[in-house]
């Protein structure tokens, strides 16, 4: 916990002497094993969130289209099925034995 306070007087006193303010982060850039690294990891970051966020518009339109059907064919669904239950006519019989 002394290193953290000790980091931080020193940053407070560089930030008064040099008058500007910006914490120094330069850690960070040594944390993924080098330059070639943070970038191709950058990228990888980035285009997955770009396909996570594709992927969940498809999803969303998706269901939105599939709700739409749904009202808008249930009542030609039933129609449909009503006519595939109906018993055939006598007409379509006699043809059948005609054939």
């Amino acid at each position: 916990m002394e290193s953290v306070k000790q980091w931080f007087q020193d940053w407070s006193d560089a930030c008064e002497y040099a008058k500007e303010c910006a914490p120094d982060f330069s850690f960070l850039s040594s944390f993924a094993f080098g330059e070639p690294y943070t970038a191709l990891i950058s990228l990888a970051v980035a285009f997955w969130l770009l396909w996570a966020l594709n992927e969940r518009a498809i999803r969303r339109k998706a269901a939105l289209l599939q709700a739409m059907a749904a009202r808008a064919g249930a009542g030609s669904l039933d129609a449909a099925l009503q006519e595939m239950k109906r018993p055939p006519a006598k007409a379509d019989k006699e043809e059948k034995l005609a054939a």
